[in-house]
C-alpha cells in the first residue's frame, strides 16, 4: 500500500546481501477479513509542488490464501492516470500472511516480480540476481500492512517492542522495524477514527525513508492511513475514504 509517485533513478542491478537477524519474534497473528478500500492520496515533492490523487486497495482471503491488489492514481478531468500497481498472492500460515508472488509497476517503469519459494527457503527477483534467505513471517510492500493488523488482531500487548519484518522489495530483502508510536485520533472522510499508529524511523544502511501506518482497532485493525516520507522531504500520505466488506 504504500506509494511514492515521481520515481527515482533505477537502482543498479546488483543487490548487498540482505540484513538477517540473528532471531527474531514469532507473533501471534489473526489475519482480518475481507475488504475493499478506497483512498485519497495527497503528496508534497521535495520542492513543495503538491499534487493529489486516489487509490483503491483489495484485501481478499478466505483463511488458507489471499490476494492484495493495489492501484494510485491521479484523477483528472476526462481520465485517470495509473502510476502503482501491486498484486500480491499467497497462502496464509502460523506465522501469518505467507507471499507467494508479488509484481509491482510503475508507469514509466517495467513490471518487476518478487518470488518467495517457502520449499527452499529463499526469495527470488525478475529485477536482481539476488537469492536471500527468507525468514518467517516475511512479507511484501503490499502485505505489511495487513501483516500488522493480524499482529494487533492477534495480541495487542505484541506491540510493546519492537516488530522486525523482513520484506522482500524488487531487489532485494530488508528488515523493517517498527515501533509503537501511540494512539491517535484521525479525521477521515468515515468520520473520526481511533487508531494505533506504528512507524518505521530511517534505519542508516538500510533505508532512507519513514513509513507510519495507522491501524484501526473497531474496524478489524484495518490499515486505514499510510505515510511515507521520503530522506529528501517527499511526503506521500493516503488515507481511508471508504471500507466495503462481502456482505
Amino acid at each position: 500500500m504504500p506509494a511514492q509517485a515521481p520515481e527515482p533513478a533505477p537502482a543498479p542491478p546488483a543487490a548487498p546481501a540482505p540484513e538477517v537477524p540473528a532471531a527474531g519474534r514469532r507473533f501471534r497473528v489473526n489475519v482480518p477479513p475481507p475488504a475493499a478500500f478506497e483512498l485519497e492520496v495527497q503528496r508534497t515533492d521535495a520542492d513543495g509542488r503538491k499534487w493529489s490523487g486516489v487509490a483503491d486497495m483489495r484485501w481478499q482471503t478466505d483463511g488458507s490464501t489471499y490476494k492484495v491488489g493495489l492501484n494510485v492514481g491521479i484523477s483528472m478531468l476526462i481520465a485517470r492516470v495509473d502510476l502503482l500497481a501491486l498484486i500480491s498472492e499467497g497462502t496464509i500460515d502460523d506465522a501469518g500472511i505467507a507471499p507467494v508472488k508479488m509484481t509491482e509497476k510503475r508507469r514509466t517503469r517495467s513490471m518487476t516480480a518478487t518470488h518467495f519459494h517457502p520449499d527452499e527457503r529463499r526469495i527470488t527477483f525478475s529485477a536482481s540476481a539476488a537469492s536471500v534467505p527468507l525468514l518467517a513471517g516475511a512479507q511484501d510492500k503490499a502485505t505489511v500492512p495487513f501483516q500488522l493488523a493480524a499482529i494487533g488482531r492477534g495480541d495487542v500487548n505484541q506491540f510493546a517492542g519492537d516488530i522486525d519484518i523482513q520484506v522482500g522489495e524488487d531487489r532485494g530483502a530488508t528488515i523493517y522495524r517498527f515501533q509503537l508510536v501511540g494512539e491517535e485520533e484521525l479525521e477521515t472522510r468515515m468520520g473520526r477514527l481511533v487508531t494505533w499508529r506504528l512507524a518505521r524511523p530511517p534505519r542508516p544502511g538500510s533505508y532512507n525513508a519513514r513509513l507510519d501506518i495507522w491501524l484501526a482497532p473497531s474496524l478489524d485493525w484495518y490499515p486505514v492511513q499510510i505515510r511515507n516520507t521520503e530522506g529528501n522531504g517527499a511526503v506521500t500520505t493516503q488515507t481511508v475514504t471508504k471500507i466495503l466488506r462481502p456482505q
